[in-house]
């Protein structure tokens, strides 16, 4: 019996450091994905409140205070915020994979929360291996191998960043026979991204490849609003976009444009994966147009 699933990833700009307004946005999203047929919605790398950006500047003046704001902005697991972004969930009955900056103890982590479409907070799970930069902002989780979530849509399981490109934790995941993989990633400012513009899309291609498991890879929108409103700030333009590959590491679905603000969506054949290993050309994921659709059985 083949089982198809429609899946959405999200190419947006935070709000950033506005924590009250990216909930906002996110749970618009989360109806928006809903709406057009998406039982999964995958939010970039720490999209609430934003991924720090603007710690790549050198004024110290400028991250002692933006540090500051990062955390009054950050939300706890078990907070308004959180509930607010469950009850969407549940509302809309969709399951979704949230980045956030994760609050305890004074103490901010890189966090990706998997909520199923009853509203219940499935896991969080706190980022382990930080960038330098990541380490002057962010406390380090503690290292654990991730889990595949046995969940309505198959088997589920998720990584921040360039937690995607590390042989142990892809491996658990594979171990775990994974199906569908959130690579969530925060998106590539000009000249940042030492392995090109493309560094992102081909660690999850690769992902794909190496686990043939579908991969959606959401990716934040940057402007200079992500260096922070300064006067000043420098100019930038996003090079990520949000992808979604197929086991085989084929691309689903034609990206959106650079730059542009929206969400990706894709129909996945989850019964025509397991044929990958054997067939390398076995049913792909039925490519799907962007914007409003029906819902998928």
């Amino acid at each position: 019996m083949r089982k198809t699933v429609r899946v959405a990833a999200v190419q947006a700009e935070p709000k950033w450091l506005r924590l009250a307004d990216g909930v906002e946005q996110a749970v618009e999203l989360i109806g928006t994905a809903a709406a057009s047929g998406a039982r999964l919605v995958a939010f970039p790398e720490t999209f609430l409140p934003g991924y720090p950006w603007w710690r790549w500047v050198e004024s110290n003046q400028w991250n002692v205070e933006y540090s500051a704001r990062c955390r009054e902005n950050s939300m706890t697991r078990d907070g308004a915020e959180m509930r607010a972004i469950t009850a969407a969930a549940h509302r809309y009955g969709i399951t979704v994979v949230l980045g956030f900056g994760e609050l305890q103890d004074r103490r901010i982590y890189m966090a990706q929360a998997v909520i199923d479409e009853w509203g219940q907070l499935v896991s969080v799970r706190r980022k382990a291996g930080l960038n330098p930069v990541e380490r002057k902002i962010f406390a380090s989780g503690t290292p654990n191998l991730p889990t595949v979530h046995q969940s309505s849509l198959g088997k589920l399981g998720a990584l921040s960043g360039q937690e995607n490109q590390r042989p142990l934790l892809t491996r658990a995941l594979r171990a775990d026979e994974e199906q569908i993989h959130v690579a969530a990633w925060p998106g590539n400012p000009d000249g940042d991204a030492p392995a090109g513009p493309e560094s992102s899309a081909t660690a999850s291609r690769m992902y794909a490849m190496e686990t043939e498991a579908f991969v959606l890879a959401p990716c934040s929108v940057l402007s200079p609003a992500a260096w922070g409103d300064r006067p000043g700030a420098r100019p930038v333009h996003s090079t990520g976009r949000a992808r979604i590959f197929a086991a085989d590491g084929s691309e689903i679905v034609t990206p959106l444009a650079e730059g542009a603000e929206g969400i990706l969506y894709a129909d996945l054949d989850l019964a025509a994966a397991a044929c990958y290993s054997s067939n390398p050309d076995a049913g792909r994921g039925r490519r799907a147009r962007r914007g409003p659709l029906s819902a998928v059985s």
